[in-house]
């Protein structure tokens, strides 16, 4: 992966999880060719242990900020969906 492209995933609670915990930024979104869903463009690549921590549970954010963020991604989502993002 080029070290200046950004870091994509389809998957709203981990992008959600690395936003919240400060580990990405979002930079845009864009359509996921034949899906309902949207591609989140995130700022960096998450490292072994940001993605370890995800899905083994490890991973610690405040829930308030991931919920936020979760609601904040659905509206991106939609929006790009539409064919605004």
């Amino acid at each position: 992966m080029n070290e200046n492209s950004p870091y994509k995933t389809e998957k709203l609670t981990f992008a959600a999880y690395l936003i919240a915990s400060g580990k990405c930024e979002l930079v845009g979104t864009e359509p996921t060719p034949g899906s309902r869903n949207a591609t989140f463009l995130l700022s960096k690549q998450p490292s072994d242990e940001d993605v370890s921590a995800f899905f083994t549970g490890s991973g610690q954010v405040s829930a308030l900020r991931y919920s936020e963020v979760i609601n904040s991604l659905k509206g991106v989502a939609y929006e790009a969906r539409k064919g605004n993002g």
